[in-house]
């Protein structure tokens, strides 16, 4: 799903709160008239999203080469056309440097995505990437990554798992498939399954995701396959 046309603050402050507006000023874009409830949606979503990425990036008070570039990827993962993409810079550049803490931008995407957990992950897991390409997490990087665990209802211990980058570590494989080592491997198995039925692409549509974002979600499948072999591994 594309952004269609050009995108105006006023737009923008109707859907995205108060703080929308100031967002939006600047983009010097007009918004197609023909834009259905899905595209606004969608458009929501992303203007918050990269909202989100600004407040990581800048969270030590310095954004590095590496984040930036890190922000490029995800751009570049996203398929955007290059309106798209001078359209998402121009938000990421705004968003950096405004009075808006991170905790507004996070509530504004959780509330979009009607703090729906899978897609939460996708986000979650965007925002770590960021986090992480100077090579450092910062403490105040750990403390957006956890309002985010928190805002979009996520297992607790989501960022921990992230931050340790241990899937193949077997109390990790059972915190990513939020099972526990009492469950007989039937349940296991019947978890693991309803976990990449929720992950499916016309599942994750029906709930809001922009097409875009399907790429994020196939990592979390593959996140949830990797668990899964861990724990049958360890179980013999």
């Amino acid at each position: 799903m594309a952004w269609t046309g050009k995108i105006v603050g006023g737009v923008l402050g109707s859907f995205l709160g108060p703080w929308g507006a100031a967002i939006g000023v600047g983009l010097g874009h007009q918004l197609d008239k023909g834009v259905s409830r899905v595209q606004r949606a969608a458009m929501l979503i992303q203007v918050a999203f990269f909202g989100c990425l600004a407040k990581m990036a800048k969270a030590d008070g310095v954004v590095t080469r590496q984040e930036i570039d890190a922000v490029e990827q995800i751009i570049a993962r996203l398929g955007y056309t290059p309106r798209m993409r001078e359209a998402a810079i121009d938000i990421f550049r705004k968003a950096k440097d405004d009075e808006h803490s991170a905790a507004d931008y996070i509530d504004q995407l959780g509330a979009a995505i009607q703090h729906n957990p899978q897609i939460g992950m996708t986000f979650i897991t965007a925002l770590h990437a960021v986090a992480q390409a100077d090579g450092v997490i910062h403490p105040s990087e750990r403390d957006i990554l956890e309002q985010m665990e928190r805002a979009f209802r996520l297992q607790q211990g989501t960022v921990d798992v992230l931050l340790g980058g241990r899937t193949h570590n077997l109390g990790d494989a059972y915190k990513t498939l939020e099972c526990t080592p009492e469950m007989s491997d039937a349940e296991i198995k019947k978890v693991y399954r309803e976990k990449c039925l929720q992950f499916h692409p016309d599942k994750l549509a029906s709930k809001g995701l922009p097409d875009e974002f399907m790429k994020f979600a196939n990592q979390q499948v593959v996140k949830i396959n990797e668990a899964y072999e861990t724990i049958k591994n360890a179980r013999g």
